[in-house]
């Protein structure tokens, strides 16, 4: 995973949902130009797909990076279609995730750059493993230093 360029925060997102249950979780874990871990999240939702975790999570990823006052902003996500259409400009969703868009969209033009990027997940451990633990455990939680038990995966990220 590269460093993010001066004056950027990176921001690394995945969700995890299962077809049969409907258990999901997201995770993010958002850096500095330093690698430094700065922010990150488990987050639960009440959704009905996978995309709708993804999208869900971007939501809140960006609603953070405007409490935060951030400007300059990098998306990194393993879902390549919703990554394609907000790097298009095209936040035009289905009847459960239009006004999640719209709002991804109208949050994202309050930045002075906010960029989405397609990873796959073999770049976004930190935060797949947070998708997975959050899934599992079905709890919101926010961090500003890092869980005991997912350092390693910190660790090896960098």
């Amino acid at each position: 995973m590269d460093a993010p360029s001066f004056g950027f925060i990176k921001c690394n997102i995945d969700g995890a949902f299962d077809n049969t249950s409907g258990a999901n979780g997201a995770g993010y874990v958002m850096r500095d130009l330093s690698r430094k871990d700065t922010f990150c999240a488990s987050l639960v939702f009440e959704v009905h797909s996978a995309e709708e975790v993804e999208a869900r999570a971007i939501w809140a990823v960006l609603k953070k990076a405007l409490e935060q006052q951030f400007t300059h902003i990098i998306f990194e996500s393993d879902a390549k279609s919703l990554i394609d259409q907000f790097s298009a400009g095209k936040f035009e969703g289905n009847s459960r995730t239009d006004a999640i868009f719209k709002d991804i969209q109208f949050f994202s033009s309050k930045l002075v750059t906010c960029i989405f990027s397609f990873q796959p997940r073999t770049c976004n451990s930190v935060a797949h493993e947070l998708a997975l633990w959050d899934k599992k455990n079905n709890s919101t939680m926010y961090w500003f230093v890092p869980p005991v038990w997912i350092l390693p995966t910190v660790e090896e990220d960098h």
